[in-house]
């Protein structure tokens, strides 16, 4: 399977879900690369289904998660979330899945239109397979909301790495991005 297949199939079963109870889309890309990810509020929880593609080394990821969130309390607009998230991704002619745990964050200071926020999730090799060993994704962004809490574009950074169980490593994505995440 073409990995433009993959993406589009990932990115059209996370729009399915947007019949049931949407929350927000997100888009970023650079020249290299692009992810999308659908997210959901299940109660207290954001459901998250994801995919990412590099077309420079045409390697893509994909991702299924669930993060516990909530907001802060004051003057300052504060949502955090821990949790967990499930990976698929094809590296090198290599394939892994994983099962990641992390967390992430978003501060508006004093509830104004500019933020920030970061993210990182991490699986050891107890929670690797496949041809995997070790897997990571962090990743930091500057926003500003358009639309109050509904319409978002930021610059970000993200970098996106695997270890396999041959010894070698392979950054999947690493590097600025411009995005778009719209709630609704």
């Amino acid at each position: 399977m073409k990995p433009y297949t993959i993406f589009v199939v990932a990115v059209a079963l996370a729009a399915g879900g947007a019949a049931a109870r949407a929350d927000s889309l997100d888009i970023n890309l650079n020249n290299e690369s692009i992810q999308a990810t659908y997210a959901a509020e299940l109660r207290a929880a954001e459901f998250n289904v994801g995919a990412l593609y590099n077309d420079d080394r045409d390697d893509w990821v994909v991702s299924m998660g669930i993060v516990a969130s909530g907001e802060g309390q004051g003057g300052t607009r504060t949502e955090a979330g821990l949790g967990g998230k499930i990976y698929g991704a094809s590296v090198d002619n290599q394939d892994l899945l994983a099962l990641g745990l992390g967390g992430q964050f978003r501060v508006f200071p004093g509830n104004g239109p500019v933020g920030i926020g970061a993210y990182g999730f991490y699986a050891p090799d107890i929670v690797t397979g496949m041809d995997g060993k070790k897997f990571w994704e962090a990743g930091a962004r500057l926003e500003f909301e358009l639309v109050r809490r509904t319409a978002n574009i930021y610059l970000g950074y993200r970098k996106v790495r695997a270890e396999f169980t041959n010894g070698t490593e392979a950054t999947i994505d690493s590097g600025g991005h411009v995005g778009v995440r719209i709630s609704f």
